[in-house]
């Protein structure tokens, strides 16, 4: 069992909505749109953090494995 796959989707989305939000925010800026500017750039942030979260996530899987294979190699 591992988080992996997960995390790799929550950074695939992430990314995803990084990109959709920085194309909106470059037509938001240079007039080509009329989205807005602010919502733009709290959708940034927010794929921002999404991102790190799936990275902290990774990370937190990674070392749960290795404590459970510290364990395991403790038993015998």
């Amino acid at each position: 069992m591992t988080a992996i796959p997960h995390a790799a989707e929550a950074l695939t989305s992430a990314l995803d909505r990084f990109e959709r939000a920085s194309v909106r925010l470059l037509g938001a800026v240079s007039g080509a749109t009329s989205d807005d500017v602010g919502e733009q750039l709290v959708q940034v942030s927010a794929a921002k953090v999404q991102f790190s979260a799936g990275v902290a996530l990774i990370h937190f899987s990674d070392e749960m494995w290795t404590a459970l294979l510290d364990i395991r190699a403790n038993d015998r």
